[in-house]
């Protein structure tokens, strides 16, 4: 009953929901994504069609399994704007942060280590098989 709450700092007495959240649109782009690693490029088109008719847009011209790769990852680009983190992750698990990221001017610049997360002191501490990621 309590795995996705966390108490509060209130003595206990405030909880924290954790959402998880399933959109239509986003099971259709995964499993158009998955259709179209597997050569389903007729039926990776109907997903991607499917949710360009709901918002009012034409249908994809992609109809290759690069093509339609690339209409997945840019209507998940738009159609989960500002949700969840999911362009993040899509980069990460694509390998296309660096490129993507990197095209972009930041202050300090761009560096492939941030696609790392640290590795706690204390984890390492106690497993000497452990080096710390790049960039720490």
């Amino acid at each position: 009953a309590y795995k996705y709450k966390v108490k509060g700092a209130n003595n206990g007495t405030i909880a924290t929901q954790y959402y998880t959240v399933f959109r239509l649109a986003e099971q259709y782009l995964i499993r158009a994504e998955a259709r179209a690693e597997q050569g389903n490029t007729g039926g990776a088109k109907e997903d991607i069609d499917l949710i360009r008719k709901r918002a009012g847009l034409a249908e994809t011209t992609a109809v290759s399994q690069d093509a339609l790769l690339d209409a997945v990852a840019h209507e998940r680009q738009i159609e989960l704007f500002a949700e969840w983190g999911h362009r993040w992750f899509d980069l990460k698990r694509t390998n296309k942060a660096a490129a993507v990221l990197g095209a972009v001017s930041y202050k300090q610049g761009w560096k492939s280590t941030q696609l790392l997360f640290p590795i706690p002191p204390e984890e390492i501490s106690t497993d000497p098989n452990l080096v710390q990621n790049p960039g720490y």
